[in-house]
């Protein structure tokens, strides 16, 4: 909705016009995936006021001036025809709503006049919202000298939803009318005198009311500060620092701070548990938090830390086929609405993903890499060794060492790979395909999970698993070349079907593949060539379906938009490459989209228009913004770019051939954390797109040095450098690790970084 104010903090979301009202299917206060508040009109002598400026100067603040004219005066006066009353309404979220409102007499003339707001509440479950009703209960309404409640309740098959909002009135300058249907002000000002009052409006939490007082958004408020003051900066062109800052700020602000407290222990800030996006996407999201986490690693470890611990906990034990479960198996959604509560739906606790297995192994490597914490290893050890037995065993479901999915709930995820909307895999002819599905980014995403798996297994003194590891890891990429490879389009299938057939329609999936570098050298640069063909690359990113496709639509979510979570992915296999012209084109497309973007921020998705035909991206519609993956997305291009490479066990940062894109021709990063080392960068441009770097300032012991990427399809893998230089000296397993990591055991044709 592009006229609509979003406040959001932890589990609440606020959803408004740009007036404050709320009026519409989708407006409204969310708490905890349901709306407790579904309209608000505020009203003056009658009148609807009129907006005359706005502000969010947080993620979780907003502010209006608001004005209603006095009629009736001339420019004898006293009373003029400028006169009016203003309204000042500030509101802040988190946990539930606190509204203070003023009102000014702009005039010589005393005045009397009512001010009423109007409330309702409809408790729908977020999923509900602009759609059809799913789950009615019974709403009781309370009211009491001061105050205004709400309270919900339904059942359905032995289970009980209850919720509820309570709105109370706070200091009022007169005192408040009760009504059913919200509140009504008698107001007396005299010339130039102003009223005010406080609306709080509380939600419930099992048996408690939480609201916005008692120090809980200062806290939270302290938090932002101190983390904005320590984190890693980027000093560079507005076209880049602007969208890099709002990105670094998105990822805090969308902290679950409830979620944290009941799934971590507490909301201390040591460990971030992320939404996955707002207004819709709020809760855990496995893969969604853990992608997040993995990308945004150059800011810090919290979310990464969060997120496995969360993922973790919440593993999959028993073979559930209404949930999609089945033992060591990783989360994908938990959700806290009516249709969950009610058991209308699996979302309370659904595990209908593959990804998240591979992503749970491959962020825990990256936070070894940037932390060189053994414990964080040995602590998650157990659950990687069953997500992997899970791949091996329900994965692959017919034992031919790919992993293939198919839904088991009636109200589960018909497709259950990267891209899981129930119309996403189709085949050439625009036609659904039949599972189970094995789509080929799957097996990629698995590939690097041995192999990281691997790396973690030879640190944890497991060196038979670790081989066995890296023994199916190499068997895999060589079928899967096999398996996939069209040759005639230099491009790999969608997907395989239910009868192993290839599904040959031409979508961003490849892409990832080559992220993760199972790719051969020797195809590499056809890959990426037809992923930035004009039917892939709009001009802002690659689309999730050719538009030569008959399923695509510029407003489709996978037969079209433009991800940018995807885009990073995409980048990283273009720098794991040396494809130093592709990353440059994608690099510059993406930045461009974000510096265009409203404040800087890209959204869940874009539309899928070609640059050339509109003058800026366009969002995809109903889209999630901020949305914590396209965030994290866009700090992870400026890590490629910059070919910031850590490995901290062996105290060694690489950059790997920096690039910096035309309109950002000077960069400086200050305060990027290693281990304990921390060093600020410069980079400069040359005329060629490549970048000259030097240490500005460091501090504690790191080893900085310049390598070439690892898969380079011109120089091979030239990452020796780094065995020369620090790993041939260097004592303990950590070097075995390391070659791992790196590419120096394994296959020889397929490295990861």
């Amino acid at each position: 909705m592009a006229d609509t104010t979003t406040l959001f903090s932890g589990y609440t979301v606020l959803c408004a016009n740009s007036d404050g009202s709320m009026p519409g299917p989708r407006h409204g206060l969310l708490h905890a995936d349901t709306r407790v508040l579904s309209r608000h009109r505020l009203t003056l002598g009658g009148e609807v006021p009129s907006l005359v400026a706005q502000t969010q100067p947080e993620s979780d603040r907003w502010e209006a001036i608001l004005r209603v004219p006095r009629p009736g005066a001339h420019a004898e006066g006293p009373g003029l025809p400028q006169d009016a009353f203003e309204i000042r309404v500030t509101r802040r979220v988190g946990p539930g709503l606190e509204e203070r409102i003023q009102v000014v007499n702009h005039s010589a003339e005393k005045a009397s006049t009512e001010l009423t707001v109007e409330l309702d509440a409809d408790f729908a479950d977020v999923a509900e919202l602009g759609r059809e009703r799913q789950q009615q209960g019974r709403i009781t309404r309370r009211r009491a000298a001061t105050s205004l409640q709400f309270r919900y309740r339904a059942d359905n098959d032995g289970r009980r939803f209850e919720h509820g909002l309570k709105v109370g009135v706070d200091n009022p300058s007169s005192d408040a009318e009760v009504r059913v249907t919200g509140f009504r002000f008698a107001i007396e000002l005299v010339a130039g005198g102003s009223w005010q009052t406080t609306l709080r409006y509380s939600v419930l939490e099992g048996r408690s009311w939480r609201t916005p007082e008692a120090g809980e958004p200062g806290r939270r408020a302290r938090q932002r500060a101190v983390w904005r003051t320590r984190r890693p900066v980027i000093e560079c062109a507005d076209a880049l620092q602007t969208p890099f800052e709002r990105a670094a700020d998105d990822l805090f602000d969308l902290r679950n701070w409830e979620l944290e407290r009941r799934l971590l222990g507490g909301a201390d800030g040591s460990r971030w548990l992320l939404n996955a996006g707002v207004p819709t996407f709020t809760g855990l999201f496995g893969r969604d938090t853990i992608t997040s986490g993995w990308q945004s690693a150059l800011l810090g470890q919290r979310a990464a830390l969060g997120a496995l611990e969360a993922v973790a906990g919440l593993q999959a034990t028993t073979d559930d086929p209404w949930r999609d479960a089945e033992p060591g198996k990783l989360i994908h959604e938990l959700r806290s609405g009516p249709l969950s509560g009610l058991g209308l739906t699996p979302r309370d606790a659904y595990y209908g993903t593959q990804t998240t297995v591979a992503m749970f192994v491959l962020a825990l490597s990256e936070v070894w890499h940037w932390t060189g914490d053994v414990s964080v290893l040995r602590r998650h050890r157990d659950v990687a060794v069953k997500a992997i037995e899970w791949a091996e065993t329900y994965g692959d479901r017919d034992d031919d060492g790919f992993l293939e999915y198919e839904r088991r709930s009636p109200k589960g995820l018909r497709n259950q790979g990267w891209k899981d909307s129930d119309e996403a895999i189709r085949d050439v002819a625009g036609r659904l395909v039949d599972g189970p599905i094995a789509t080929v980014e799957e097996q990629a995403f698995y590939y690097l999970a041995l192999q990281r798996f691997a790396e973690i297994l030879v640190v944890l003194e497991e060196d038979d698993r670790a081989d066995l590891m890296l023994a199916r890891a190499a068997a895999l990429a060589a079928r899967w070349h096999e398996t996939y490879w069209m040759p005639e389009e230099g491009f790999y299938a969608m997907a395989l079907d239910g009868q192993k057939r290839q599904v040959r329609s031409i979508a961003s999936n490849p892409g990832h593949a080559l992220g993760t570098g199972i790719v051969p050298r020797s195809v590499a640069e056809r890959v990426a060539d037809r992923l930035l063909a004009p039917d892939l690359f709009s001009g802002w990113g690659v689309r999730s379906l050719s538009d030569r496709h008959p399923s695509y639509n510029p407003f489709a979510y996978h037969l079209g938009a433009v991800w940018p979570v995807e885009q990073a992915t995409f980048a990283l296999g273009f720098k794991r490459y040396g494809l130093d012209l592709h990353l440059d084109r994608l690099v510059e497309g993406v930045f461009a989209a974000a510096h265009l973007a409203t404040d800087g921020r890209l959204p869940e998705a874009l539309s899928g228009h070609a640059r050339d035909t509109v003058p800026a991206p366009i969002p995809y519609p109903e889209a999630n913004s901020p949305q914590a993956w396209s965030a994290s997305a866009l700090v992870q291009l400026v890590q490629i770019t910059l070919g910031i490479y850590p490995f901290a066990p062996l105290g060694v940062l690489a950059i790997v051939r920096p690039r910096l894109p035309e309109a950002v021709p000077h960069l400086v990063l200050r305060r990027l954390r290693i281990g304990r080392a921390t060093v600020d960068l410069e980079f400069s441009r040359r005329d060629d797109g490549s970048a000259s770097w030097r240490v500005v300032h460091q501090r504690g012991r790191i080893v900085v040095i310049g390598v070439d990427p690892p898969q380079d399809v011109a120089e091979g893998n030239v990452l020796r450098a780094i065995e020369r230089a620090v790993l041939a000296h260097a004592p303990g397993r950590y070097v075995k690790a390391a070659r791992i990591a790196v590419g120096l055991t394994g296959s020889s044709d397929s490295t990861n970084l």
